[in-house]
C-alpha cells in the first residue's frame, strides 16, 4: 500500500497546475510511496495537456478524464481511485512546502490519526503572506472530531471550513462511506467536513507550515457564485442532507446535537441569499423553499456563536432578515448623498 494519495480536481487551471505538481514532486518520501491523482473535469483549457507532459517525467501521476461534473464529483472520483493509507485534497492553483510529506505522515501514523489538520498560509495575489493558521497550541493532544470542529474556529473566523491542507485516513473515509455531496457548488467543504468531524474520534493538529493558499481572479471564492440560484439551492440541499445524516441510527446523542450547528449554518446561508435586490421577491421565494423543506424553525441546541444569535431571530421573526437588508440599503444611500 502507498502511504499517500493526493487528489487534484482540474478546471481552467492551466497556468497554475505545473507549479502545484512540482511542489508535490519535491518531497522527502520516495515517489513510489505516493500517488498524485489529477481529475480533468472537462476543462476547456490545456490543463490535461500539462499533466500528460508531466507524466513523462514523473511516473506517480495518474490522470482521470471526466465530463464536467463539478469539483465534488471530481474529488469523489479521486477518492475511489486512491490506494494510499492517507489521502489529501489539493487545489491546483495552490502548492505545498517542499520536503514536507515525511513529517505530516509520520505524525499521523504515530498518533493513529483519522484526521490531521495541517498548517495553512493565505497568500495575496502577489505572493506575500496575508495570514498563517498553524494552530500550534493544539498540537500536544489528540482530539475528538466535534471538539476539533470548534477548535478550528477558536481564532474568531466565522467560516474556516476547508478540505485542503487536511490529511485523512483512507480506511476511515471508506468505512464510513464519506463522500462529497454533489450539486453543492459553493461552500461544499463545509457540509462534508461537518459529517467527517462528527464521526472522527482521533484528530490532530500539525502546527507548522505546509499548505500555501493562493488568490486568483475568477476562482469560485472570488466569483458571483455565492448569490446564484444554483448556490441557493445547494445551501438548502446541504442543510437537508445534514439533517438526513443526523437521523443515522449509529450516531450518539452528542453527535446529533452537534449537527444542529452546521445545519443552522446552511439554512441561514440559504436565507441570507434573500438579502439582494429585488428583496421582497427573493425573500418570498427563499422562504417558501425553506418552509417546503420543513425549516419553519431551526433547532437551537448545540448551535454556537455567531449563529445562535441569528437562530433566535429566524425562529421568532423571520422577516427581520429582510428588514436588515433594507436598513443596509438605506445606510448606503445616506452615505452616498450625505457622506455619512
Amino acid at each position: 500500500m502507498k502511504q499517500l494519495s493526493v487528489i487534484i480536481p482540474m478546471y481552467n487551471v492551466e497556468p497554475y497546475v505545473d507549479r502545484c505538481i512540482c511542489s508535490l514532486e519535491d518531497q522527502d518520501i520516495p515517489r513510489d510511496e505516493y500517488e498524485i491523482i489529477c481529475i480533468n473535469d472537462g476543462s476547456p483549457d490545456d490543463s490535461r495537456g500539462v499533466i500528460k507532459r508531466m507524466q513523462k517525467e514523473f511516473d506517480n501521476i495518474i490522470l482521470i478524464d471526466q465530463e464536467n461534473q463539478g469539483v465534488s464529483r471530481a474529488r469523489n472520483n479521486g477518492i475511489e481511485k486512491a490506494t494510499g493509507r492517507y489521502l489529501m485534497f489539493i487545489d491546483p492553483d495552490d502548492y505545498v512546502d517542499s520536503k514536507s510529506f515525511g513529517k505530516v505522515l509520520k505524525n499521523a501514523s504515530e498518533k493513529n490519526a483519522q484526521v490531521s489538520i495541517l498548517g495553512f498560509t493565505f497568500l495575496y495575489q502577489d505572493g506575500s503572506v496575508r495570514k498563517c493558521i498553524f494552530n500550534e497550541k493544539y498540537i500536544s493532544d489528540v482530539h475528538v472530531g466535534i471538539r476539533t470542529y470548534f477548535l478550528i474556529r477558536a481564532d474568531g473566523l466565522t467560516d474556516p471550513d476547508r478540505m485542503v491542507a487536511v490529511l485523512f485516513e483512507t480506511e476511515f473515509m471508506n468505512r464510513n462511506k464519506l463522500r462529497y455531496l454533489p450539486n453543492v457548488p459553493y461552500l461544499e467543504d463545509g457540509e462534508f467536513i461537518a459529517r467527517i468531524l462528527c464521526l472522527a474520534e482521533r484528530c490532530i493538529f500539525d502546527g507548522s507550515s505546509f499548505y500555501q493558499r493562493t488568490t486568483r481572479p475568477g476562482s469560485a471564492t472570488n466569483s458571483e457564485l455565492y448569490r446564484s440560484e444554483k448556490s441557493i439551492r445547494g445551501f438548502l440541499l446541504a442543510a437537508v442532507n445534514l439533517r438526513r445524516f443526523q437521523q443515522e441510527p449509529n450516531l450518539k446523542e452528542e453527535q446529533r446535537i452537534f449537527l444542529n450547528h452546521p445545519i443552522c449554518k446552511f439554512v441561514l446561508l440559504t436565507l441570507n441569499s434573500a438579502l439582494q435586490k429585488p428583496y421582497m421577491k427573493n425573500y418570498k421565494k427563499i422562504r417558501e423553499l425553506l418552509f417546503n423543506n420543513s425549516y419553519r424553525r431551526i433547532e437551537l441546541k448545540g448551535v454556537e456563536k455567531p449563529y445562535n444569535y441569528y437562530v433566535h431571530i429566524y425562529n421568532s421573526f423571520m422577516p427581520a432578515f429582510l428588514i436588515s437588508a433594507l436598513v443596509k440599503e438605506i445606510k448606503q444611500i445616506v452615505k452616498r448623498f450625505f457622506g455619512r
